[in-house]
């Protein structure tokens, strides 16, 4: 195995074939046809003495050598990329750069609308996508797919460095017009009153995460959904509760007949971390953007609530 042979676009074609387990379609991600895709692959198979793809009926499927490739291929090219990008110039004023950012609709809610109006002001060129977290959002950021995400840190990630951004509270949100319950409930109210419950795909919400640890599987669970913000509108009209974190609960009750109240129970604080890929680190566009992003946060923290008190 002669590496001088090796360069750059092999990297590129292999990593392309290993993700895409198509000649078609990697070479429709490459911009080359197929018979040229067909003589990279070829090249590759006699490089590593190995078919890489090999034909499972219709399709194709990596070798037992290709599958330990896709992890290290992967990393070598995010980290050759980021290399690259960590020498280049920054100027926000007049990038047109575009950031994937992986968040809650919480965190869409209650940091993203100050974040985006900085940076339309600093860098108006500046492009952003926001994704839904999902349980794929590890995967995704270690093959580049993201640039950042932001979730509580006691879902972060030991492998990637990470920044914390603001605290939250939780709060329990009930219909305004629910006559079964005051100003304040307590916790055998709490337990015997219809749940709404969040939780994301096979994951749960911080909160459900931790009542369950704390007092077991003592709720009726009425309804689950995926959003604070639908957990929030769905008590409207009915007796159940949910339980939510404070700033989503105080801006849904600033448009929604929503009465908000005091948990019968402490809850420990929530606090949401920014992370981003290792070899991003010195990235100037995400040093940058992770400033503005700390900014944004320090300010909304200094007004909980959105500047404005919850009053139980």
């Amino acid at each position: 195995m002669n590496i001088d042979n090796f360069d750059i676009g092999l990297l590129v074609a292999l990593d392309a074939l290993l993700t895409e387990q198509s000649v078609t379609r990697a070479g429709e991600r490459l911009h080359l046809s197929q018979p040229a895709t067909s003589i990279i692959l070829s090249r590759l198979r006699k490089y590593f003495g190995n078919e890489l793809l090999a034909p499972a009926g219709r399709r194709m499927v990596l070798t037992p050598l290709a599958e330990s490739l896709v992890q290290p291929v992967r990393s070598c090219l995010m980290q050759i990329q980021h290399t690259v990008a960590s020498k280049a110039s920054f100027d926000p004023a007049s990038s047109d750069r575009k950031f994937c950012l992986a968040v809650s609709d919480y965190v869409t809610a209650v940091l993203m609308p100050q974040a985006m109006q900085e940076a339309a002001r600093k860098a108006p060129g500046i492009r952003f996508e926001l994704v839904r977290l999902d349980e794929n959002i590890e995967q995704k950021l270690e093959k580049g797919g993201i640039d950042f995400f932001v979730r509580p840190s006691i879902h972060s990630l030991r492998t990637h460095p990470k920044e914390p951004l603001f605290e939250d509270t939780h709060t329990c949100v009930v219909w305004r017009n629910n006559s079964t319950i005051g100003d304040r409930i307590s916790l055998n109210q709490f337990i015997k009153m219809g749940h709404i419950a969040v939780h994301f795909g096979a994951a749960q919400a911080i909160f459900e995460e931790w009542f369950a640890t704390q007092y077991g599987d003592v709720r009726k669970i009425d309804v689950v959904t995926q959003d604070f913000e639908a957990a929030c509108r769905l008590v409207v009209g009915t007796n159940r509760i949910v339980t939510v974190l404070s700033r989503i609960a105080q801006l849904c009750a600033e448009h929604l007949p929503l009465k908000l109240i005091r948990p019968p129970f402490a809850i420990p604080k929530v606090t949401h971390c920014l992370q981003w890929h290792r070899y991003q680190d010195q990235d100037p566009g995400h040093i940058w953007l992770r400033r503005l992003l700390k900014q944004t946060a320090n300010r909304l923290q200094t007004r909980p609530n959105g500047g404005k008190a919850i009053r139980f």
